[in-house]
């Protein structure tokens, strides 16, 4: 596992992130799981006009070096109950290894439960690499749309000195 300081940065998706972000829209996955998420249609041009509202949250994968990876969408956050969904896609070029995969995985973990309070969340991807990450974890499956599990935050204790 990387060190703490980290090398991928979770960054809330910004204007300029549009560029990259309309690239990712031509993975047909990325636009299966906006159309189901959003019921938007392809038509639309303004990608970033995705109505996110209180309970979605979108975020930029990237390196320290600026590599955007992917993103990541908090979706259906159930504020009372602190609980959530989460899709994660990263680009298929970028190659991202099974350490990095598991940073990024932790990353999104400790942001989510510090940042929004969240105890549980069921996260989806379509990368394999997470399937190597998390063959162990609870509720893992393996489904026509990618890969599925929970993580139950009461369980994983978050080192208070990782917030940032």
């Amino acid at each position: 596992m990387m060190g703490e300081n980290g090398k991928i940065l979770i960054k809330d998706l910004e204007k300029k992130d549009k560029k990259i972000f309309s690239l990712w829209l031509q993975d047909i996955n990325v636009v299966k799981f906006l159309i189901d998420l959003f019921k938007i249609s392809r038509g639309k041009d303004n990608v970033l006009n995705i109505p996110f509202g209180k309970n979605r949250k979108m975020f930029v994968l990237e390196t320290k070096d600026g590599v955007k990876l992917g993103f990541c969408v908090l979706y259906d956050i159930d504020w009372q109950q602190k609980k959530s969904s989460m899709y994660i896609y990263i680009e298929k070029k970028e190659n991202v290894g099974i350490e990095t995969a598991q940073e990024i995985i932790n990353s999104l973990v400790r942001r989510t439960a510090l940042k929004y309070n969240l105890k549980d969340i069921e996260v989806h991807t379509k990368n394999d690499v997470f399937a190597k990450c998390f063959t162990n974890i609870e509720d893992f499956k393996k489904e026509e749309e990618g890969y599925s599990f929970r993580i139950a935050l009461d369980e994983i204790e978050v080192p208070v000195n990782v917030a940032r």
